[in-house]
C-alpha cells in the first residue's frame, strides 16, 4: 500500500505540475529555443540579445557536463558569448544571495579561457525568477551590483544578478511582456503571445508518455530516497537525544531523589526518591531531547539541498512535531 500510495502521489504531481515545477520549467525553456530566447529579451531589454545558443536544461540524474556538478535550471550563451543561467524559485529558503553568489562562482570558471586577458572576459548573469518577493519591497525586478562602501562608485566584475518578483504590488516599472509573464507565474494565466504560448507547450508536454514516465521516475526515486534519508537522519538523532535525554534525565533525578531522601532522613526515602527521580527526569529530558532530535533532523536534511518544505513533511510525517512546530524550528535555525 505505501508503494502504491507513493506512486499515487507522484502521479497526482505530474497531473498537477505547471510552468513553475522544476522540471516542466526546464524542459519549456531548453526545449523552446524562440521562448528562451523571448523570456531573455524581456527581462534584459538593453542588452539587445538577438540570438541564444547552447541551451542546456538541470540533469537530474548526472552531473552537468558544462559545469561538473553544477546544477542550473537552464543555461544558455548568447551571440556574443555572454552567459546566463535562468532558476525558478517557488519557496523562499532565505539562502537566495548566497545561491546567486555560488551559481556565479561557477560561470566565472568558464567566462575567462586559458591565456585570456581579464577584460575579454565575458559577462555572465543569474537570473532568479521567484514566485515570493525576497527583499519586501513590492518590486517586480530587483538587480545588485558592487559598490564601492565609502562612495557611490560602481565595481565592474562583469556578473550581474537580476531577481524576477511574480508577488509584485506594482508592475509599472516594466514591460507589459514582463509584467505579463511575471502574472502568468504568480496565477498560472495566460495573457500574452508569450504566455500563451507557454501555456500551449505545456499542454503538449503533458500529452507525451516519455516526459511523463521521466518525471515520475524522477518523483518516485526522490520521494524514496528521501524516506531514506529522512529515517536515517532521524534514527541517528533519535539516538543522539535518547541518550542526551537519559543523561540529563539521570542526573536530574540523582539530584532530586538525593535532596527528598535526606528529607525524609531514612534510606528507603533516599532509594524511592531516586526511583521516582529518575523516572520524572527521564520523562522532562527525553522531552528536551526530541526537540534536539528535529532540530537535528532539520540541519541535517537542508545540508543534503532538500527545500524548507520537503523538510517540514519529512519531520511532520516522522515524529510528533505539527507542521507550525517544525516551521517554527526551521525559522529559529535558518531564518535570520
Amino acid at each position: 500500500m505505501g508503494n502504491l500510495s507513493t506512486y499515487e502521489e507522484a502521479l497526482k504531481a505530474w497531473n498537477l505540475a505547471g510552468f513553475k515545477d522544476g522540471m516542466i520549467f526546464s524542459w519549456i525553456i531548453s526545449e523552446h529555443k524562440d521562448i528562451c530566447l523571448e523570456l531573455l529579451q524581456l527581462i534584459l531589454p538593453d542588452l539587445g540579445i538577438v540570438d541564444v545558443k547552447n541551451i542546456k536544461k538541470e540533469d537530474t540524474h548526472k552531473q552537468n557536463t558544462v559545469f561538473h556538478g553544477a546544477r542550473f535550471d537552464i543555461y544558455a550563451e548568447d551571440e556574443h558569448g555572454r552567459m546566463y543561467d535562468i532558476e525558478m524559485q517557488v519557496s523562499d529558503e532565505h539562502n537566495l544571495g548566497k545561491r546567486i553568489s555560488y551559481y556565479q562562482s561557477y560561470l566565472t570558471q568558464h567566462a575567462l579561457g586559458a591565456g585570456q586577458d581579464y577584460n575579454d572576459r565575458v559577462d555572465t548573469y543569474v537570473i532568479f525568477i521567484c514566485d515570493f518577493d525576497f527583499f519586501g519591497a513590492g518590486l517586480p525586478v530587483y538587480t545588485t551590483e558592487v559598490r564601492v562602501k565609502e562612495s557611490d562608485l560602481i565595481l565592474d566584475t562583469g556578473e550581474h544578478n537580476i531577481i524576477l518578483n511574480a508577488k509584485a504590488k506594482d508592475f509599472s516599472a516594466v514591460s507589459q511582456g514582463l509584467a505579463a509573464f511575471l502574472k502568468y507565474v504568480d496565477t498560472d494565466v495566460p495573457t500574452s503571445a508569450l504566455t500563451c504560448k507557454i501555456a500551449d507547450d505545456i499542454v503538449i508536454l503533458k500529452t507525451n508518455t516519455q516526459k511523463e514516465g521521466d518525471y515520475m521516475f524522477y518523483e518516485l526515486e526522490f520521494r524514496s530516497r528521501l524516506a531514506r534519508e529522512t529515517k536515517k537522519v532521524s534514527k541517528e538523532a533519535r539516538k543522539k537525544g535518547l541518550a542526551e535525554g537519559r543523561k540529563e534525565g539521570r542526573k536530574e533525578g540523582r539530584e532530586q531523589g538525593i535532596v527528598e531522601g535526606r528529607k525524609e532522613g531514612r534510606k528507603e526515602g533516599r532509594k524511592e526518591g531516586r526511583k521516582e527521580g529518575r523516572k520524572e527526569g527521564l520523562t522532562e529530558g527525553w522531552t528536551k531531547g526530541e526537540k534536539r532530535v528535529v532540530c537535528d533532523m532539520i540541519s541535517r536534511l537542508t545540508a543534503k539541498g532538500y527545500s524548507k518544505q520537503e523538510v517540514i513533511t519529512a519531520v511532520t510525517e516522522l515524529t510528533h512535531f505539527t507542521a507550525e512546530e517544525a516551521t517554527v524550528l526551521y525559522d529559529k535555525l535558518f531564518v535570520k
